[in-house]
């Protein structure tokens, strides 16, 4: 794994080119529900908010079950992200 302060800069950094990918639906990207797209966008916020808290929680002083709970969070993460991007997607697609 590497270090608590890496993990959270790779969230910032998705984070904030989720944001931007918001910015660039909603404005330049004609028919676009605005309504939904602001929706997505706090799905965003509420995902950069969630994973930097979770990550100051490290699951236990045992390296195994520290090992498993950054190896989860990393993963439901790279869940989350990818149900974003297919809610951008279907709002391009409408």
């Amino acid at each position: 794994m590497a270090s608590k302060r890496d993990l959270k800069k790779e969230i910032n950094a998705i984070a904030d080119a989720l944001t931007f990918e918001y910015v660039l639906t909603s404005a330049f990207i004609p028919g676009v529900d605005r309504d939904k797209a602001a929706e997505i966008l706090y799905k965003v916020i509420d995902l950069r908010k969630d994973y930097l808290a979770r990550v100051g929680a490290n699951g236990g002083k045992e390296p195994k079950m520290v090992k498993a709970y950054y190896k989860k969070l990393v993963s439901d993460f790279n869940e989350q992200v990818d149900n974003i991007i297919s809610e951008f997607a279907a709002l391009t697609n409408e």
